[in-house]
């Protein structure tokens, strides 16, 4: 018998793909995230969601809606008569009633049949009820969270209309794109119009409301000058030193060269001192302006009337801090040209103007530094006008990545999906789908559960099983299986693979091993998956986790690698 104290499963596109392009396979049925198990909110992928007790449930004051999303708000006349549990939580105050001696379900009908009643908190010993007309959101102060033992609070669900193409506003979303104004977002679970736009009722359209510029304003602190990345500067509001003016009366860190307007900001008693593109003496400033608007590369530029002193750069303070003298060099005044770029729009957005995350259309990305920009692990696909994120550990691989979490994107906008790249394994580039090493997560879980996957990617987790099958579902990719025996002795296992999608119930298909573990998978290709609530052929017990199984041995000889007890994880034909 083999007993292994932990295993490494990883998956890697083999030479094939590389030669014939990823083919993703038939699109999946989606399963619902509520109320599935958790490590932490990471793993809850759905906005406004938060890992609570273990669960995966809408942030405490958010809607669960019946479009399995979470919403900031709900009308009375959308409210649904389930609830979200909070386990050791309750609201201290705002009590709309209270009793006691009830059961939960008497509770429970005293909330609905109250059309205020939006949450309430129940005490199962002496039967305490607490109904409210608030949530945890609209009441901050009086929620304790997790530590009101013995208490559960409850938040009613909601059953609110999904945005469509013509009727949008206020209704339910998931993303930016859902809602149909191009000066409309995503907010707290609702289409809304953007800061600086109102709702028209007859038009059916966000209209812009009179914005008033904030710009050379006068000021006491920077909290008077209302915009990101401005500064009260000498008592005036101008945009941060390094940050360009624009003439859409924001801040941007950069502005391209065809971009540069022939306005300035200036910053008194301040200069750049060195980086200097040229230098005059005894000129006037509008000569010593006129000079850095010729010079395509000019940036910005210092003067000093006593002795008609000119200074030209090509940085800007943000670029060279350690040369920026801020308010102190006297005399001085330093100017940075402003930008007339244009502002992002719905089907213009990439790299252009914005006030917040907002302005930028492409849900994976945000507003930074003033410009609509792509996340973290996300590239601009120029042909698609999307952001997009390397398609496998391999492409991560070729970008000089490390063994570590990384986001890949899955085909036919399957959206992207957090994974582990080991990149040291067998020469690297190895997506790991399966990892028990210290054994503190549960393995004993239901199908939802391995649909959807669970742990934590930086220790034991398995890869949620939709996502696995679009990467192969075309085949010619390699699975490997790395397992430490007892002794400490390490062995291996490598399989051409496929993993078929739900409507096969995740049937596995495998074929020529090679290795020195033994061909422990041999009776599992062309068998479906099974957990204990799926267990048709009755293999799935205590001590035999979910796999594929071949029933018709009795189960036996199979590989038992997802064992709820460590003691009975063993490896195809080693099994006792």
């Amino acid at each position: 018998m083999l007993l292994f104290l932990s295993f490494l499963l990883w998956m890697s596109p083999c030479v094939l793909a590389k030669e014939t392009g990823r083919c993703p396979g038939e699109d999946i049925l989606l399963k619902t995230w509520h109320n599935v198990s958790c490590t932490t909110d990471d793993d809850c992928n759905q906005q406004h969601v938060a890992c609570y007790d273990h669960r995966c449930r809408c942030a405490p004051g958010y809607f669960y809606t019946t479009y399995d999303t979470c919403s900031g708000t709900c009308s009375t006349d959308e409210l649904h008569n389930t609830f979200t549990e909070y386990p050791d939580s309750a609201i201290r105050a705002n009590l709309l009633n209270i009793s006691n001696g009830l059961c939960l379900e008497d509770c429970r009908d005293w909330c609905l049949a109250d059309k205020r009643c939006l949450t309430f908190d129940f005490k199962a010993h002496r039967g305490l009820c607490l109904l409210h007309n608030v949530t945890a959101h609209d009441s901050p102060s009086d929620w304790s969270p997790k530590t009101s033992k013995g208490w559960t609070h409850y938040q009613r669900s909601c059953k609110s209309t999904f945005a469509s193409h013509d009727n949008w506003y206020n209704l339910l979303c998931n993303s930016k794109m859902d809602c149909a104004d191009t000066n409309s977002d995503c907010l707290s679970g609702r289409c809304l119009c953007n800061l600086g736009f109102n709702f028209n009722e007859s038009e059916k359209e966000c209209v812009v409301t009179k914005l008033s510029k904030w710009h050379n304003t006068s000021c006491t602190t920077d909290d008077d000058c209302d915009e990101p990345h401005s500064v009260c500067y000498k008592h005036q509001c101008r945009c941060h030193p390094g940050y360009f003016y624009t003439t859409h009366d924001t801040c941007t860190s950069t502005c391209s060269t065809n971009e540069l307007h022939n306005t300035f900001t200036e910053y008194p008693d301040s200069a750049i001192r060195a980086n200097n593109l040229t230098s005059w003496d005894g000129v006037s400033l509008k000569d010593c302006k006129d000079w850095c608007q010729d010079y395509r590369r000019c940036l910005t530029f210092d003067f000093k009337a006593h002795g008609g002193l000119c200074r030209l750069h090509e940085v800007t303070g943000r670029q060279s801090p350690s040369d920026w003298s801020p308010k102190t060099s006297k005399g001085w005044t330093h100017y940075q040209r402003s930008c007339k770029s244009t502002f992002a729009s719905h089907h213009n957005w990439y790299n252009l103007l914005c006030h917040s995350k907002m302005d930028c259309a492409d849900p994976n990305s945000d507003c930074l530094l003033g410009r609509c920009l792509c996340h973290s692990g996300f590239n601009f696909n120029e042909n698609e006008k999307r952001c997009t994120a390397p398609g496998s550990c391999e492409d991560w691989q070729g970008k000089g990545g490390i063994s570590g979490v990384y986001t890949i994107q899955l085909a036919y906008n399957n959206g992207p999906v957090a994974v582990w790249c080991d990149m040291d394994t067998a020469g690297g580039g190895w997506l790991v789908i399966q990892r028990r090493r210290d054994f503190t997560v549960d393995f004993h879980r239901n199908w939802t559960e391995y649909v959807n996957g669970f742990g934590n990617l930086s220790g034991d987790f398995w890869l949620r099983m939709s996502a696995i099958s679009i990467l192969t579902s075309n085949g010619g990719y390699r699975l490997r299986v790395d397992l430490i025996a007892e002794s400490g002795k390490q062995y291996w296992a490598e399989y051409w693979f496929r993993l078929f999608g739900p409507e096969s119930d995740y049937l596995i298909e495998l074929f020529s091993y090679s290795g020195d573990a033994g061909d422990g998978m041999r009776t599992n290709s062309r068998h479906l998956f099974q957990t204990y609530d799926r267990n048709p052929d009755g293999c799935v017990t205590s001590s035999k986790g979910a796999w594929w199984y071949y029933q018709w041995r009795g189960c036996k000889g199979n590989a038992n690698l997802n064992s709820p007890d460590k003691r009975h994880m063993t490896w195809g034909t080693s099994a006792a």
